[in-house]
């Protein structure tokens, strides 16, 4: 058979021929504005860079121009970063000033480690950050755990910070400040560009409204936060729009700290709720800070269960974030949890004690992730806390010290800082970190010691009456207690297993309660428990004793809610936060320190250090001695791919 090729085939072989070139031309056009997408995205990036650095320059002062403040002084921009300007005559310089006392000035706040001068430094992207607790609320002041803090923090500022690195109280939304030498006044300033997420300028009301008819109306649930006030603050007065002063009732060491670091709402958005509504609300956020809530819906709040989604404040007055948003997502179980973040699902969790040491050593896992250690002021303590009240209508055993005190023999802290902490942690024996002043260098922690725990508690009248193998006491009551715990950390139920069985050595029967993190915070304003275990996270360098462990906060839903009642603590208490002078106020914590030696209100556990895993992509992360810095993070932009 022969093939002939007529002019049907040529016809079919020229169009053919056709399509392929035009589908040539066409993938070759497509390369070429594909080139010069990736060109212009290119030089988008670069002018967007090398804007962010000019406006680095211009918000930290490194390049000099005349500024001109709300008070009408004129000078140039300060190139320091949480430095102390030089003081200037207060009349001359700040006619808002009260005359004859020194003004601080402080430069415009910016990054501590700024991202912008990063070469791959880009904008946009989300940063996961998984949470292993469930803040049950956002709203300031009605939040209770770390949680709620840290999102706050995010969202609302304050008149002033402790510096990251420096950890010396600094300007924020105040511009300069004056505080009386005799600690009975501060007067700030606030910047005239510092505006609230809407774009609502932030007044010296705002300040007033916040701290007298938000934070002290009686009707809000904000015990705890009213609690570190009393004795300190006894009137917050608006000078002028943006002047505002604190009156103290007397000298208290932390009197211009307490100013500075008051969050601070916009009366225009909450003054619009009730007392029930903000008391029953779950998601009521709204500050000046650098990320806003994702929608702010009064109608439709967040809740609990949610993604906690925060996006960049567009609005900011300071320097912008690089990320477009950050996302917080809640699993509370921890190897799950240690499942979800290597599978992708955050860019940054707080390992267990456990899942640090073996994850850290994987070269797979560390080639991607970074395993952070670090003690910071932010790092707190773990502990036992023993209810020395009622529990309903009845006296737990641990309204005894002698009690409290045979169960701190009866816990070898040392094996459970060995086996279950994997050496990471340190002996606590306080509420007062071990590096700093205030913690009493004299003070040894109680050792591991099972006969003087059986002694101490035959002394409080527990001894096995009907020889049942249980103690009871004189009314033949055994003894029996429930320790609360959190439930999805395998860390805490070993350690509380094996405190349940250590009880059982001596003849002490110990139930366990592992509790959903989200009903913790009512078990402690209810009193609803005889021992509870977590830790508390410090938020400044020194702490102030009186919210936890005075007396007179154990009504309500104060935070002294072990109802510990002690005359010598609560008069050495008033007494250190009245005394001024450092050295003296270090001696008079040194004594409380050794009375909660010998109470053991708390068994003291382990000072903490923060872990957390970091995913590799996450850039400009710094381990601070103030904690981290989130609004520092940028994700490096993707390089452009070309087509095959």
């Amino acid at each position: 058979m022969q093939n002939k090729f007529g002019l049907k085939d040529f016809v079919l072989l020229l169009v053919v021929v056709v399509i392929g070139l035009m589908v040539f031309a066409n993938l070759w056009q497509e390369d070429r504005r594909f080139s010069d997408v990736r060109d212009i995205a290119q030089k988008v990036n670069s002018l967007e860079q090398r804007l962010a650095r000019v406006q680095t320059s211009l918000e930290s002062g490194a390049v000099a121009m005349p500024v001109a403040g709300g008070d009408g002084r004129t000078g140039s921009v300060t190139p320091a970063r949480g430095g102390t300007p030089a003081a200037g005559n207060a009349t001359s310089e700040a006619p808002w000033a009260r005359p004859g006392v020194e003004v601080r000035w402080w430069p415009v706040p910016s990054f501590q480690n700024d991202p912008r001068n990063a070469a791959d430094f880009a904008v946009g992207g989300t940063f996961t950050e998984i949470f292993e607790g469930q803040p049950p609320t956002i709203t300031p002041f009605r939040f209770a755990d770390v949680y709620g803090r840290r999102i706050n923090d995010i969202v609302t500022e304050t008149l002033g910070r402790y510096n990251p690195e420096s950890l010396k109280l600094e300007g924020v939304l105040a511009e300069a400040w004056q505080y009386d030498p005799n600690g009975m006044w501060a007067r700030f300033k606030i910047r005239d560009n510092a505006r609230f997420s809407d774009g609502a300028p932030i007044t010296a009301e705002d300040v007033r409204w916040t701290y007298a008819e938000y934070m002290f109306n009686p009707q809000i649930e904000a015990d705890r936060f009213r609690s570190v006030f009393i004795g300190s603050v006894k009137e917050v007065k608006v000078v002028s729009d943006k002047v505002v002063d604190f009156i103290y009732e007397k000298p208290l060491f932390s009197n211009l700290s307490l100013a500075v670091t008051l969050n601070i709402v916009p009366k225009h958005i909450f003054s619009q709720f009730t007392e029930t509504q903000i008391n029953q609300s779950t998601g009521l956020l709204v500050g000046s800070g650098p990320f806003k809530l994702e929608r702010f819906a009064p109608d439709d709040q967040w809740k609990p269960g949610q993604d906690l989604v925060l996006v960049r404040n567009e609005e900011y007055w300071g320097a912008k974030p690089a990320l477009a948003s950050l996302r917080y997502t809640v699993i509370q179980d921890r190897l799950s949890a240690l499942t979800a973040y290597t599978n992708g699902v955050g860019d940054m969790m707080r390992p267990t004690p456990k899942q640090f040491e073996l994850q850290a050593e994987e070269p797979d896992f560390a080639s991607k992730h970074d395993p952070l250690r670090w003690f910071n002021m932010r790092g707190g303590y773990s502990f036992i806390a023993w209810n020395g009240g009622k529990r309903g209508e009845k006296l737990t055993p641990f309204a005894d010290k002698r009690v409290r005190l045979a169960m701190t023999h009866l816990i070898d802290r040392d094996r459970i800082r060995r086996d279950i902490d994997k050496n990471i942690t340190r002996p606590a024996t306080s509420p007062f970190s071990s590096e700093t002043p205030q913690s009493n260098p004299d003070i040894k922690p109680w050792p591991y010691d099972l006969e003087k725990a059986k002694q101490l508690l035959t002394e409080a009248g527990w001894v096995d009456r009907n020889n049942d193998g249980l103690l009871d006491n004189e009314r033949g009551d055994s003894f029996s207690w429930q320790l609360t715990f959190g439930q999805g950390s395998e860390g805490v139920l070993q350690m509380a297993t094996y405190i349940k069985d250590q009880c059982a050595l001596v003849g002490i029967k110990c139930e366990l309660a592992p509790t959903d993190w989200a009903i913790f915070q009512d078990l402690l304003n209810k009193r609803d428990f005889d021992a509870i275990t977590f830790a508390w996270s410090a938020s400044a360098p020194e702490s102030d004793p009186f919210q936890i462990w005075h007396s007179s906060q154990a009504a309500g839903q104060g935070d002294n809610f072990i109802q510990w009642m002690s005359p010598e603590a609560d008069k050495l208490i008033d007494e250190g936060r009245a005394t001024v002078d450092d050295a003296k106020r270090m001696q008079v914590w040194h004594k409380l320190h050794a009375v909660m030696h010998e109470e053991q209100p708390y068994t003291f556990m382990s000072e903490t250090p923060w872990l957390r895993f970091v995913n590799k992509r996450i850039k400009n992360v710094h381990t601070y001695k103030s904690g981290i810095e989130q609004v520092e993070y940028y994700i490096p932009a993707q390089p452009t791919m070309m087509p095959n």
